[in-house]
């Protein structure tokens, strides 16, 4: 008992470990990345309260309270370390898959829970949205108390673990810390309004306790958000988050791609987690070719386990109480996620609606409670061990390029001198956003004449990759330069534009630094002669001061 209670725990800390050093070597340069860290970084550096949370791109809104910064600053301010707030969140997240999986173990015992927490902490989805310094990475938290909350709240799903009125404060919860956080929340209020009418067999006062009880459990995220309204109003404090709201045409055949990538949240999704695009992905794995079998392998499984999934919707399962309200609930989320979309301007987007990942790994596990058995245990473990290499070796294969750890010592004396423009600006459109750019008579720059390229080589690789190398300078004595926006420009034989193209150099470049860069430039699907490179424009930044000094 006591060797089983020890395995247990190094278990949980292996996962633990396993999941803060996957979001360690997770994306962290990349503009969207950047503005969620720089929320708190401003907070913390400043000491002012943050107001706003997360930029809406597509209306150039911000969705108010302080909650995201929040999560963000207060970690730095207790550890003054680029990785302190890497912790919160996966402490955060770890524990909330921790729930999940002992509340699926207390739905379905027969399960082993090896597979259960093996499976629940190692997903793709779970890796790459709950690990990581990104806005929808706290969605997951939040979503799980939310949906352990509905169904337990709902008579037909409860499995009796928590008294009603928590389970409503559970959902009010999620709903207010979700607010803050994606703008994704108000898809949480029909579940709560159904929850709320599938109770009404109580009576009137029994409404009317599970109404507050929401009410009181939404209070406690919203005590942040508060402060927001009485300082801007209503209106002002709404960030404009209402010109997200557009009434259009959705195709119908987009409940099918719905339908997939709901359940794709509890499969073993990899190929969008890659690279932005197709020849990205092509030359990650030209260069890590030992990770082709597991990708080939994983990938496979992922893109069978929606269709398995779909297929067992349609089987009874006898001596289930809840199964037929949980295939009903699996279907009205679709069918309200396919709704959705007919009244916001953003085009279909999976992680638009991860917050209804709960439902998806609760129903998938179970679909495999109908075919649990040991056949069935032994190919899960041995997919479940191949996709930790393949997740370990893609973590491993990117950590260099992308990660915190391409350029650390910008981001840590950042926090050190508490100087935000060390890394970055925040958007011109967000609300008090403190300087946008650097203002210094002192440090003139121009990115265009600053930022020299030389030596630019362009090849066209294996697949049909348009593949770059360029040595990038930086001649600024007083400035650094991130997100470099470069421009291709691909010409016939007789010097006439065929296409153009721009992208970004996703990381900083100190004063005098020099450095060899590769880059691809998507796939070479036009004929050309000739092509040139050259920079639009950079972001200016402090530089960093020279090493050793305080």
């Amino acid at each position: 008992m006591i060797r089983l209670h020890y395995t247990f725990w190094l278990g949980l800390v292996t996962l633990f470990v396993g999941r803060l050093l996957f979001g360690l070597t997770s994306e962290f340069f990349f503009e969207d990345e950047t503005q969620i860290y720089l929320m708190g970084l401003r907070s913390y550096t400043t000491g002012s309260w943050p107001y706003f949370g997360p930029d809406v791109v597509w209306t150039q809104s911000e969705i108010p309270g302080a909650l995201q910064p929040l999560l963000v600053g207060l970690p730095l301010a207790i550890a003054p370390f680029p990785e302190a707030p890497f912790v919160l969140l996966n402490l955060l997240s770890f524990a909330a898959l921790g729930a999940l999986a002992w509340y699926i173990g207390v739905r379905l015992p027969s399960l082993p829970r090896w597979l259960i927490w093996g499976w629940l902490m190692t997903l793709p989805w779970t890796l790459q949205y709950s690990t990581h310094i990104i806005n929808p990475s706290y969605v997951l938290p939040a979503a799980i108390v939310f949906f352990v909350g509905f169904f337990e709240a709902v008579p037909s799903l409860t499995a009796g673990r928590l008294p009603s009125w928590a389970a409503f404060s559970m959902m009010g919860a999620g709903v207010t810390w979700i607010m803050q956080i994606h703008m994704s929340w108000p898809v949480l209020l029909p579940y709560a309004a159904f929850a709320w009418l599938s109770n009404r067999g109580g009576g009137i006062k029994s409404l009317g306790r599970f109404g507050a009880a929401f009410v009181a459990g939404a209070a406690i995220p919203a005590l942040v958000l508060l402060p927001t309204i009485l300082q801007f109003g209503l209106t002002a404090g709404s960030g404009g988050v209402a010109r997200n709201l557009q009434l259009r045409w959705v195709r119908p055949d987009v409940i099918l791609t719905t339908l997939a990538r709901v359940f794709s949240f509890a499969s073993l999704e990899i190929n969008r987690f890659i690279a932005t695009d197709g020849a990205k992905r092509l030359v990650f794995f030209r260069e890590h070719v030992w990770l082709v079998p597991f990708a080939v392998i994983v990938g496979t499984a992922g893109l069978v386990q929606p269709f398995w999934m779909l297929a067992s919707w349609f089987r009874r399962k006898p001596g289930c109480r809840e199964w037929p309200a949980l295939r009903l609930v699996v279907a009205g989320t679709v069918a309200l996620i396919y709704a959705s979309y007919s009244f916001v301007l953003e085009p279909p987007q999976a992680q638009a609606f991860y917050l209804v990942a709960p439902i998806s790994l609760i129903f998938a596990a179970y679909c495999w409670s109908m075919v649990d058995g040991p056949r069935s245990r032994k190919i899960a473990a041995w997919l479940l061990a191949i996709n930790v290499v393949y997740q370990t070796g893609f973590a491993l294969g990117r950590a260099p390029e992308r990660s915190l750890y391409k350029n650390r010592r910008v981001v840590a004396e950042a926090i050190r001198r508490k100087e935000p423009e060390m890394f970055g600006h925040r958007r011109s459109y967000a609300v008090e956003p403190g300087p946008t750019a650097i203002h210094d008579p002192s440090r003139p720059y121009d990115a265009t004449i600053d930022i020299q390229l030389r030596d630019a080589v362009h090849t066209v690789g294996w697949g049909r990759t348009l593949d770059w190398e360029v040595t990038v300078t930086n001649t600024n004595p007083r400035v650094a330069f991130r997100d470099l926006l470069y421009i291709t420009t691909y010409r016939d034989g007789e010097g006439r534009t065929v296409e153009e193209r721009h992208e970004y150099i996703e990381d900083v470049f100190q004063p005098f630094e020099t450095r060899r860069v590769q880059l691809n430039d998507r796939f070479a699907d036009f004929v050309f002669s000739s092509a040139t490179m050259r920079i639009a424009a950079a972001e200016a930044l402090l530089p960093l001061p020279p090493a050793g000094s305080q």
